[in-house]
């Protein structure tokens, strides 16, 4: 029970590592903010599991695009809980944008979502624990932007954005005694890539990672993601400022 008294806010909670990372700090003893992107329904289905574990959650739904609205959920869960201790950003979208092919409107959601949401998530919470003296971020970002993806290119530009971001953010808030890291996940299950993992037609892609996993395991379970989160969240990560834990089962470690 690592984390018993701590109020936990995770964007992206409603499904895939989002909601691991919530149930998993959920039965360490959080308090979690829960936050969907667009159905409370979504969230409250996952606060409905924790309740049902015997842990506390409450639902909240947030247009991480907007400002405005992410300003408006802070305010929310500190009202709700009366502080945050953790924040999570775990809200993202993941599909390709290929030379010739992305117009400006998908290269307008994939920046505004995976890197202007992240910033202006902790834009939003780093006053409050700088007031406090103390808190922890962890942001979610992606092997793809660190070994860059050819059908994924506006992906793994926000990707790398969202990681130097954090190593940047490390520097402004150590001196508050706020740790800030990140975490590259590799292909894992979620909901965003049933298809490639399940659908005949993506044979070819899926053969294509298991010729570039040393592992051999193609796709990790989004609870083993939630438990690096959970370290990074913990005292025993006080040492760690802008660090980011790569989880790709082996694959940009070379070939």
């Amino acid at each position: 029970m690592r984390f018993n008294d701590k109020v936990v806010l995770v964007t992206g909670g409603s499904q895939g590592i989002g909601e691991a990372i919530c149930r998993r700090f959920a039965a360490e003893g959080a308090s979690v903010a829960v936050v969907a992107s667009a159905s409370v329904d979504k969230a409250e289905g996952v606060v409905a599991a924790i309740a049902a574990a015997g842990g506390s959650a409450k639902a909240f739904v947030c247009d991480v695009t907007s400002v405005h609205a992410i300003e408006a959920l802070v305010g929310e869960v500190i009202a709700a809980f009366g502080r945050i201790d953790v924040l999570v950003n775990s809200a993202g979208v993941f599909y390709p944008t290929r030379l010739g092919e992305t117009d400006e409107e998908m290269f307008d959601r994939m920046c505004d979502i995976n890197l202007k949401g992240t910033f202006f998530t902790c834009n939003a919470v780093a006053p409050h624990m700088i007031e406090r003296g103390s808190g922890t971020i962890v942001n979610i970002g992606s092997t793809s932007g660190v070994v860059g993806r050819r059908d994924y290119i506006v992906y793994s530009a926000t990707k790398a954005g969202v990681m130097h971001m954090t190593r940047a953010m490390a520097v402004a808030l150590a001196p508050h005694g706020i740790n800030i890291n990140a975490i590259a996940p590799g292909n894992t299950e979620t909901p965003m890539n049933v298809h490639i993992r399940t659908e005949p037609e993506h044979a070819a892609t899926r053969e294509t990672i298991a010729g570039r996993t040393p592992s051999k395991r193609l796709f990790a379970d989004p609870h083993e993601i939630a438990g690096a989160a959970l370290f990074l969240a913990s005292d025993d990560a006080k040492s760690m400022f802008g660090s980011v834990v790569i989880m790709d089962q082996g694959i940009t470690a070379g070939y």
